[in-house]
């Protein structure tokens, strides 16, 4: 039996270690978005690969991780496992999520065996395949998308894997950035495993992994008794894809929320079948979207460990649109997750009544060009991901300008943009009219745009560009404004987009604006200060207000 005491300091520096390894990767990576949009994250697993302490940036990687580390351990037996070894992973059917997060995990050793893993997880621009950036929205199977690792050795004993390393290098488009981020997530695991010796000789192995088992139990037993003294009670909901990134039919995903005494299921039976085009779900990222659903709506403030993934059952039927086969395409897995966690939300309000809150953007606009550096002249991938409005909810408006729910990424700074890619950003702003009308406005979108200063090979995307499945309203409230891109030719053409490859020249503009979130609450109950103020905000024009609200009560 080892005291609570303990337990809390092991605790804190587990997740003080964890942290460290997390500004190591981002100061010590290449590309912006590591480095700047902070696309990745760490975490520190027990010997049987069960996440104890995270450092939560990104909650889809976080999930991923926990996932992945079962997998790892099976195609690589103890025996077979070293001190100096680093492993790589990044198979979507091997518990990862999509080629592009690549994993990379290292041992802990004391006393001649494994007591713990460093993980971590961090977003690559490319890593082969048809398009550039990788991800393909048209993609019709995995072979398409890039560079897949099984779970084997980067380093072995301390020693590089040269053939391996040599090999990605030579499969990237961007070869300086991917193998510079590489060894940015080396050294992360290298630092963890370092700092992880000194708790070890603080504290001795038999209190390490006692204070590791308790952690995980205390995690199970917070969680279930907030279940149980959560009433029993059910709820449904769909949501909706606008396509499967090929044909113009909406694909539906369905779940089912029931939570019975100290248990939570959550059932996608009834989702439409795995898509022809590369925006399935995997596996693991639809259960990263359950976990952040889950943890989200009943137990934000704990420490996430993998002992609350105790209390929960999830039941992901096969050939779907949430669990696709092998070799189904799964590279715009995100966007997929991204309403799958937005639908168990909505689920969820059906019998939990704290749970007051409307849609949010799960749309993700998103692009990736392949272009040469305005100095060097070398080839270059340029991301970009753009969050929108989240949804109001019984006691605030929405966040305006944010990535929900499981993304959580930052947006590319124009300075950095504008200095490693031969792309000038024009326009940051928010939205006006975009956040949906209610008692509890949506939060607004962002309008950004691009214009290219050189030939660039750009893959487009964006979600909830059609207004049905727009981020919907609650208690009343109004649904929030769909997506839309533009394409500007540098002659005066406008080719409106929504999931297109082109390659664009130097002068077109690209046009993007994400989605607002959905209101929450009866219009006129707004208070007449708070649209006062909107409207000198610039964040509704005075007709979508005599539209929506009781202009009366403020002229």
């Amino acid at each position: 039996m080892i005291d609570p005491v303990t337990v809390a300091v092991v605790g804190s520096v587990l997740k003080a270690l964890i942290g460290e390894t997390g500004d190591a990767l981002r100061r010590s990576s290449h590309s912006p978005i590591i480095r700047d949009m902070l696309d990745y994250s760490c975490a520190l697993f027990n010997a049987q690969g069960e996440a104890v302490a995270e450092d939560a940036n990104i909650p889809a990687l976080l999930g991923s991780m926990t996932y992945s580390m079962p997998h790892l351990l099976a195609e690589n037996p103890t025996e077979t496992v070293f001190p100096g070894d680093v492993f790589i992973g990044n198979d979507p059917y091997r518990g990862c999520t999509h080629t592009l997060d690549i994993h990379i995990f290292a041992p802990v050793f004391a006393e001649g065996r494994v007591v713990a893993w460093i993980g971590n997880l961090a977003h690559h621009n490319d890593i082969g395949g048809t398009n550039p950036g990788t991800e393909g929205f048209a993609n019709r199977s995995i072979y398409e998308e890039g560079l897949r690792f099984p779970w084997v050795k980067l380093v072995e004993q301390g020693r590089e894997n040269t053939a391996l390393v040599r090999y990605f290098e030579n499969n990237t488009r961007d070869p300086i950035a991917s193998l510079g981020d590489l060894r940015a997530q080396i050294a992360a695991a290298r630092l963890g495993v370092r700092r992880m010796a000194d708790v070890v000789g603080k504290f001795g192995v038999v209190t390490l992994e006692a204070a590791m088992a308790e952690r995980l139990a205390q995690s199970e037993r917070r969680i279930r008794r907030v279940l149980a003294e959560t009433p029993d009670g059910a709820g449904f909901a769909e949501g909706f894809l606008d396509n499967d990134g090929i044909g113009s039919e909406p694909v539906r995903i369905a779940v089912s929320v029931a939570v019975a005494a100290d248990e939570l299921v959550v059932d996608f039976t009834g989702t439409d079948p795995q898509m022809a085009g590369g925006m399935n779900c995997s596996r693991t990222a639809t259960l990263a979207g359950v976990i952040f659903a889950v943890k989200a709506a009943f137990d934000p403030d704990a420490d996430q460990t993998a002992g609350s993934l105790r209390a929960l059952r999830v039941i992901l039927p096969e050939r779907t649109a949430v669990n696709p086969v092998y070799p189904a395409a799964v590279s715009l897995r995100h966007l997929a997750a991204q309403r799958v966690t937005d639908t168990i939300v909505r689920a969820m309000t059906g019998f939990k009544p704290d749970l007051a809150v409307a849609g949010g953007f799960v749309g993700f606009s998103s692009l990736a060009a392949e272009c040469r550096h305005p100095r060097t002249g070398l080839p270059v991938i340029m991301a970009d991901d753009l969050g929108g409005g989240m949804g109001g909810n019984r006691l605030h408006d929405g966040l305006s300008a944010v990535d929900p729910y499981l993304g959580n990424v930052g947006i590319l700074p124009m300075e950095v943009c504008e200095r490693q890619y031969p792309i000038r950003i024009l326009t940051t702003a928010l939205e006006p009219d975009s956040g949906g009308c209610g008692a509890h406005r949506g939060g607004l979108a962002i309008r950004r745009v691009y214009q290219f200063l050189d030939r660039c090979d750009v893959v487009f995307y964006t979600e909830q560009t059609r207004a049905e499945f727009a981020a919907w309203g609650a208690s009343g409230g109004k649904a929030g404004a769909p997506a839309r891109l533009v394409l500007e030719r540098a002659d005066g053409t406008r080719l409106p987009i929504t999931k297109n490859r082109l390659m664009v020249e130097a002068g077109d503009r690209l046009v993007t604006v994400t989605g607002g979130g959905g209101g929450w609450g009866d219009p006129a109950q707004r208070p007449a200060a708070r649209l006062a103020q909107d409207l000198r905000e610039g964040k509704i024009s005075r007709e979508a207000a005599t539209a929506c609200y009781n202009l009366a009560a403020i002229s």
